[in-house]
């Protein structure tokens, strides 16, 4: 398995759904709620975490290229171009944990990954104290999406309530 397949078959598992609940897996918690925070709120959360165990980075945050591969309207796949894609592995307790997100984003990748081995190497302290960062996250990505569902709604055309209005053209001349 080349480097592009590791990488894409890295980001189906890192992949997130909306409305996660508190029994989904924290490194799905955590792409959900990324969008909401900022760059600045990330880096420190990851200063936050960094401190709770022993990390060891056994890659560093580096850059790298996805291709991204589409099926057209006939079933053919079609490589549709090429994403930029930051990485990295951080190592806990002897468990690997690997984080990649698009874009040039070293500190959102190195986050990825120590939550991700924090997960992988069960220890409870350090995936309660996750946790608890991630709650204020989350409560910022649903408010966002609630406000994006009221501005949404308020350009919602309701026919039902539109009545059928007559217009006179005999003002035309006809």
């Amino acid at each position: 398995m080349d480097k592009r397949e590791t990488l894409a078959s890295a980001g189906r598992r890192n992949s997130a759904v909306s409305g996660l609940g508190r029994s989904a897996g924290l490194n799905a918690r955590l792409l959900a709620a990324m969008p909401a925070a900022g760059s600045d709120e990330l880096a420190a959360m990851l200063d936050r975490v960094w401190p709770m165990a022993e990390f060891r980075v056994q890659q560093a945050p580096r850059a790298g290229l996805v291709m991204v591969t589409v099926l057209d309207p006939f079933g053919t796949p079609f490589h549709l171009g090429e994403v930029l894609v930051s990485e990295a592995e951080v190592d806990l307790d002897g468990c690997t944990g690997y984080g990649v997100v698009c874009g040039d984003q070293p500190e959102q990748a190195l986050l990825l990954a120590a939550v991700a081995a924090a997960e992988r190497s069960g220890r409870t302290d350090v995936l309660a104290a996750i946790g608890a960062l991630l709650d204020p996250l989350e409560a910022k990505r649903a408010a966002q999406t609630a406000l994006s569902s009221k501005l949404a709604a308020a350009t919602a055309v309701r026919f039902e309530s539109m009545k059928k209005e007559r217009v006179d053209f005999g003002s035309l001349g006809g």
